[in-house]
């Protein structure tokens, strides 16, 4: 049964979003993750109601697991100070092709099933303009591994299996090392698939926007 978010975002799946021929960078699957200057893309239900007054999200937030990343001050001023689009990646991205000069995602992709990785990677690719960049973050399958071969069974199967109480949205559906990413970025158009490190690349704002830096693994590639 979906969600009534889910419900809006079935509701909106084939929208366009204008730019007014604005410089654009994306954020995709960004949930709470952003920064000013971007347009970050998420179906949460946080998302979803950030119009609605300050004591109602006040509300929103405690009763989700939110304060345990965020403070309140910092919830309510990302959801009132910048820019979002409520909408489910699965029915791709909401804008024309060649509107956008960057896209970032990160620990979103590995939420999709392989297929649905793949069709989002080909949407990346129409909505970036020429020379474009993407860069995508995502939990390292090769961590995992070494987490398993150094005895930390519990950490290594933590990425593939999540408890029962779990959120749909919060489920692992596949894992990526850099050749399996890489061999993705290509198939669906990219070229100069290349390994960064935590907040290093040529894709802006990595400072305010890379985390996790002990378990993940940083692509960038080109249009």
């Amino acid at each position: 049964m979906k969600s009534f978010s889910d419900t809006i975002a079935w509701l909106r799946r084939g929208r366009r979003i204008s730019t007014n021929g604005r410089p654009v960078k994306l954020n995709l699957g960004s949930s709470l993750v952003v920064h000013e200057g971007w347009i970050n893309i998420d179906a949460t239900h946080h998302i979803l109601f950030r119009k609605l007054p300050k004591p109602v999200l006040t509300i929103l937030y405690r009763h989700s697991q939110i304060p345990q990343f965020l403070s309140e001050e910092q919830y309510l001023s990302r959801l009132t100070e910048c820019e979002f689009v409520h909408h489910s990646l699965i029915y791709g991205i909401p804008l024309a092709d060649g509107t956008a000069e960057f896209v970032y995602t990160s620990h979103f992709l590995e939420h999709l099933y392989e297929e649905q990785a793949n069709a989002l990677l080909r949407e990346s690719f129409r909505v970036l303009k020429p020379g474009g960049r993407i860069r995508v973050c995502i939990p390292d399958l090769k961590h995992a591994v070494e987490c398993y071969l150094e005895g930390r069974k519990r950490d290594a199967l933590g990425y593939f299996f999540q408890p029962a109480n779990v959120h749909t949205y919060e489920r692992h559906r596949f894992m990526y090392d850099f050749e399996l990413l890489a061999a993705m970025l290509k198939n669906s158009g990219f070229r100069d698939m290349e390994e960064c490190k935590y907040q290093e690349g040529q894709v802006p704002d990595l400072a305010k926007l890379d985390n996790r830096s002990d378990e993940t693994l940083y692509v960038e590639a080109a249009k």
